[in-house]
């Protein structure tokens, strides 16, 4: 028995992945349509689900919706989340139900919840699967208890609007609660990540509770990722002299240099059984630092442009590298760091991050780190953040096309390439996200972990089997 499934705001396709990857017996689910506004995410889609099944556009425009409305009715599922504006939904102004329910309808900054709303209400799917987090959560969550009053009221709105529409939003075993907090890392994603799930059924039934599965070991990077070909970063060199506190690093060029140099050196035994670290390009860079290192720092004038000519000659021979040996994969290669950032993750222990280094209290205190931190402190102190092979991932943020420091590797030097933030969101190893590298991360940290919407997919499955007894 396959379910028919409209995917709302799809994005680069994790929803789907994991209700694709949803059974129960012989019951699965087909996707009919997926919705998107991105081009680059539409190409995403139509490479995994086929040119057909995939609406590019605004469904906010009349002929978007009318489109969707004909090809979609009598679908079994409604599955999306619209981007909110906590804000505007929960701002100061508005303390109660009636003041946010109002906001919801008539505040412009809310156009996609009312649309979403509008759809369903015109395609009358049997269930309901509202995902949201960042409009509704405005901060990274450690319990479900730590919502606010005003952030609670949000998603109470939210269930209510579906209420009105004839769905019912009551959980089994809670009389009270209308909506889930789930954890990513409880069902086999390597990462921790708090989404906020509103089942909803038009039968008044019960929806289910999601257990947490139970796994005899942790979800980890390591299994996740560690055994990826090892990636060399290159480092930007044409507009070095402009780095902040690059002064730091001439002064003390011999310990910056030596300590990039040993991250790099180290793979060498920490990945020995891997083929890449034993071929000639790996070692012709080994070579290079072994014969240029001691010449550069015998120079007592002109540092900076022998510096400069350093690293250029080993940009070069990482784009040999990378053409031997990662060219079939370009997803998994790095991004450009400059020389500060390339200290820094070289000096950075892992599992620490830079408030942490830059606190004398720590134990990962740093002073030579704490000097070279070039952002505002009474800002952002938590900007560097180097990940642990025996933990899981922090929240894999779309962000992530900007800088990715927060995402720092746990033994190479440099952050984690689109491919491993894929797999670390739990995508198979063979699906191909379209666009450049930024348009990648966009879609990967923006998406659903597809094994978290494969349990969700699969609650859905018996909820519909009963529905149908």
């Amino acid at each position: 028995m396959a379910y028919t499934v409209l995917d709302l705001f799809a994005g680069g396709g994790g929803f789907s992945t994991g209700f694709q990857m949803a059974r129960r017996g012989d019951s699965r689910f087909e996707i009919i349509k997926a919705v998107e506004l991105n081009e680059d995410a539409c190409n995403t889609l139509r490479n995994h689900l086929g040119e057909n099944k995939v609406i590019e556009g605004d469904l906010t425009k009349k002929e978007i919706k009318d489109r969707i409305i004909a090809e979609c009715l009598g679908v079994d599922v409604i599955i999306g989340g619209p981007p909110c504006q906590t804000y505007s939904l929960a701002g100061p102004a508005r303390s109660g139900k009636p003041e946010m329910r109002e906001a919801l309808r008539t505040d412009p900054r809310n156009t996609l919840f009312r649309h979403f709303f509008d759809l369903v209400g015109q395609i009358r799917p049997r269930i309901v699967v509202f995902e949201n987090v960042e409009g509704i959560i405005s901060k990274q969550l450690d319990t479900e208890e730590e919502l606010s009053k005003k952030q609670q009221i949000a998603i109470e709105v939210i269930c209510d609007e579906l209420e009105s529409l004839g769905y019912s939003t009551r959980i089994e075993g809670d009389l009270v609660k209308r909506y889930q907090v789930l954890n990513a890392v409880n069902y086999g994603v390597p990462q921790q990540r708090k989404r906020v799930i509103i089942i909803a059924n038009n039968q008044n039934q019960l929806n289910p509770t999601l257990d947490v599965l139970n796994y005899e070991i942790d979800q980890t990077l390591l299994q996740a990722i560690g055994r990826l070909p090892v990636v060399l970063p290159e480092i930007s060199v044409s507009r070095m002299k402009s780095l902040i506190n690059l002064n730091v690093i001439t002064q003390n060029l011999e310990k910056s240099l030596y300590a990039f140099v040993g991250s790099i050196k180290n793979l060498k035994d920490t990945y020995k059984e891997q083929p890449e670290v034993n071929s000639d390009e790996f070692n012709k860079i080994i070579r290079y630092f072994d014969e240029c290192l001691p010449k550069l720092l015998s120079k007592k004038y002109k540092k900076l442009i022998y510096l400069e000519e350093f690293l250029r000659g080993y940009n070069n021979l990482v784009k040999k590298y990378v053409e031997r040996h990662l060219a079939h994969r370009q997803s998994h290669i790095s991004r450009e760091h400059n020389i500060r950032d390339v200290v820094m993750f070289s000096m950075m222990k892992p599992g620490s991050s830079s408030a942490q280094f830059m606190n004398k209290a720590s134990l990962f205190y740093d002073k030579f780190l704490d000097e070279l931190y070039p952002y505002d402190r009474t800002k952002h102190v938590d900007t560097y953040v180097r990940h642990s092979w025996n933990k899981p991932s922090n929240t894999i943020l779309s962000h992530m096309e900007k800088d990715g420091l927060k995402f720092i590797h746990p033994d190479q030097p440099r952050t984690f390439t689109p491919y491993e933030a894929a797999l670390i969101q739990s995508f198979p190893p063979d699906y191909v996200f379209s666009g450049g590298r930024n348009a990648q991360y966009r879609q990967i940290g923006n998406a659903v972990p597809p094994l978290l919407a494969r349990s969700i997919g699969e609650a859905i499955l018996e909820l519909l089997e009963n529905m149908d007894r």
